[in-house]
């Protein structure tokens, strides 16, 4: 009784609150550590297309060849827990914009627009004195035009489509594969950047499907010789709410192992050729003369599920989908390191305007990770949401994920440090089932007792973000 008062005075006092949702303090100005003085650095910004952050060889896939990201590894650093609130498209290009999460900036599916009151990441950049520049694929309303990028090459707009596409590029037509195209937009600008700072972004849109990886690619990888996920399953247990949509459609049920290894083989081929094409983005720079001074990003905008948990697309709370890969190098950034310090691609935003040196001029929900890089603090975050329409919402903090159905009044609960790939849901008691799979661990009160830290901290953001499908569910 005492929480349910402590909960609904919390929500009594956000309603009243001008500023509904709690946002971090202003970024302290200070140029970039290692830059040359008086000089902020460029910024040079990699987002790929329903990546899932276990694709890049150098963090453990010992089955995929991505040795240009593997060297970027090395120069850098690698966020390896960064997560989308949204598993979608649309929703997670939209937090890496705004530097606020899907509940703030308006965008939590495909249609949505980005809130007006919004100043985006281009446009901060832009109005501390930066060129910005944009090539690629522009999956949020308007164009990149309208929302910061002062010059915008060899756009696509729209979802998907064919690799293989043709685009306009001035005034005339460029045809070839879509990674190749956008890459040689980036290749000829940095081969032509200007004196003054920069900030570009390129957004590919491999390795979303369809895919069909081009040249060599096609037979870089034997389907019959790849491990399938360790979490695969033929079928969902149970209706997420989401099962029937297009992404789950690519293949039928239940999912047969050969069918699996057969789409990871062509994933896996798109990504060996952005690999590739980022490889050549990376020697233009060299040759610019500037990369002593740019920062690299690289990232992506939701994960993908592709025979996890027997699911194809990403929308689920599921590790698979909600994790991105995210990886920063360049001055003040150290090299070769890895943390598994809790972050949301939203974090980027802020992330850059410190390690440049720009106070943005509204308050971001994203959180700096530069002291994370400094080694001043071990992590900004102890918890991460997720949330997908109306039928998922989830918690995640270093050890435990509570996702939630509001639909079925149904709870899953995974321990994250025993379990890492989700196998185990503890909600579910082993004798209803005929496979252990399930066994859960621990005895029902220590369980019950992490149910409720987590329906806790679950509601609060809810109340916080003015979400609507509150937890309500009794275990």
């Amino acid at each position: 009784m005492l929480k349910k008062r402590l909960l609904l005075a919390l929500f009594c006092l956000l309603e009243s609150s001008p500023q509904f949702l709690v946002q971090a303090r202003p970024l302290p100005s200070q140029p970039a550590r290692n830059s040359p003085a008086g000089q902020r650095l460029n910024v040079l910004l990699l987002f790929s297309d329903d990546q899932r952050a276990d694709t890049i060889h150098a963090l453990g896939n010992d089955s995929i060849e991505t040795p240009n990201l593997d060297a970027l590894v090395r120069k850098g650093m690698a966020f390896t827990h960064t997560f989308v609130t949204v598993p979608v498209c649309t929703p997670g290009r939209a937090e890496l914009l705004s530097g606020t999460s899907a509940f703030r900036n308006g965008v939590k599916y495909f249609d949505d627009k980005l809130s007006p009151d919004l100043t985006l990441l281009p446009q901060t950049f832009a109005q501390a004195g930066y060129l910005t520049w944009f090539a690629g694929k522009w999956h949020n309303d308007g164009t990149p035009e309208a929302h910061g990028f002062k010059i915008a090459r060899r756009v696509f707009l729209g979802g998907m489509r064919a690799h293989e596409m043709t685009l306009k590029d001035g005034q005339r037509d460029v045809t070839g594969f879509s990674s190749e195209l956008f890459a040689d937009a980036v290749i000829d600008f940095l081969s032509h950047t200007p004196n003054h700072p920069w900030f570009a972004q390129i957004s590919f849109t491999a390795p979303h499907d369809p895919r069909t990886p081009p040249g060599r690619y096609q037979s870089l990888y034997d389907p019959t010789k790849l491990p399938l996920p360790l979490n695969f399953l033929p079928e969902h247990p149970f209706d997420n709410g989401e099962m029937t949509i297009r992404d789950e459609q690519l293949e039928k049920w239940p999912r047969t192992p050969d069918a699996i290894r057969r789409h990871l083989g062509d994933y896996y081929g798109m990504i060996s050729n952005l690999d590739e094409q980022v490889g050549r983005i990376f020697k233009a720079l060299d040759s610019s003369g500037q990369a002593e001074k740019t920062l690299v990003i690289f990232a992506s905008d939701n994960g993908l599920a592709l025979g996890s948990h027997g699911l194809m697309g990403k929308m689920s709370m599921y590790d698979h989908s909600v994790r991105v890969p995210l990886i920063i190098s360049g001055p003040g950034v150290p090299r070769d390191r890895r943390t598994n310090a809790l972050a949301y691609l939203y974090d980027v935003y802020p992330t850059l305007c410190e390690l440049v040196g720009i106070v943005p001029r509204k308050s971001l929900e994203g959180l700096s990770l530069a002291p994370i890089m400094r080694g001043e603090k071990e992590s900004v975050r102890q918890e991460v949401f997720g949330a997908y329409m109306e039928v998922q919402r989830m918690v995640r903090t270093e050890r435990w994920k509570l996702i939630y159905y509001p639909y079925l009044q149904r709870l899953q609960l995974f321990d994250l440090m025993n379990d890492p790939n989700e196998m185990r849901d503890l909600m579910i008691p082993w004798r209803w089932l005929n496979t252990n799979w399930y066994k859960p661990s621990g005895n029902l009160a220590e369980r019950n007792s992490v149910v409720d830290q987590l329906v806790s901290k679950m509601t609060a953001w809810q109340l916080s973000v003015r979400d609507s499908r509150a937890v309500l569910v009794r275990h």
